[in-house]
């Protein structure tokens, strides 16, 4: 496979970023990106089509190039490296063990920890129940068990959420009461703020201007 057809990592986004001096915007001028899709590519919101990443690789291979450098590569990280903290950006902590972002406060860490503790308990609980099938109706389960299954999967799901908030990767935010969704992720988000995790999801202050202005 041809480099320009390999993609860009939001890491190695960053790391260019870094070591070029390259602001978004100089990037969306360079590839003809939008500013706004190359920032939420860069935090981890979305993701480009091949088309953009080739686009975005060449750009970024071709800066490379003239400061004489090659394009930096990802690696498999081992063990070793990553308990090494990768220069500090990672540290591990037990109960679970995940690897922790240090943008992540100790506080909200201990929070998270103990509700993705709690939410296995809980599915542990609701695994040892029955399967029933069948029911009034005649359904595929039982209206017990077709809940127990719901449940299962919504507290799968918070804790998938809450991993991701410990690494620093955060794919919803806290919206008011009666925020309309625009997109799957602003529903996400509203899904969520009602959720036990709602007091440890990050601030949207646009999202509350809006709802302001309304």
């Amino acid at each position: 496979m041809s480099a320009l057809r390999k993609g860009v990592t939001p890491d190695q986004l960053h790391q260019a970023s870094k070591d070029l001096n390259l602001t978004v915007a100089a990037i969306a001028e360079g590839t003809g990106l939008s500013r706004a899709y190359i920032s939420e590519f860069r935090s981890g919101k979305r993701n480009f089509k091949p088309s953009e990443q080739a686009l975005l690789r060449s750009y970024l291979e071709a800066e490379y190039a003239e400061q004489g450098y090659d394009f930096p590569e990802e690696h498999e990280a081992s063990d070793q490296e990553l308990l090494n903290g990768l220069g500090g950006m990672v540290q591990r902590i037990n109960r679970p063990a995940i690897l922790l972002s240090e943008d992540v406060p100790k506080a909200q860490a201990e929070k998270l920890v103990d509700l993705i503790e709690a939410n296995r308990l809980k599915v542990n609980g609701i695994l040892d129940e029955a399967f029933e099938t069948g029911g009034f109706l005649g359904g595929e389960f039982s209206p017990a068990t077709e809940n127990a299954i719901r449940e299962t999967f919504a507290l799968l799901a918070l804790n998938y959420v809450a991993i991701l908030m410990l690494q620093g990767r955060n794919i919803a935010r806290q919206v008011p009461e009666g925020f309309t969704p625009k997109t799957m992720g602003d529903w996400l988000s509203s899904y969520l703020s009602t959720s036990p995790l709602a007091a440890l999801l990050p601030a949207d202050e646009s999202a509350t201007a809006d709802q302001e202005a309304a």
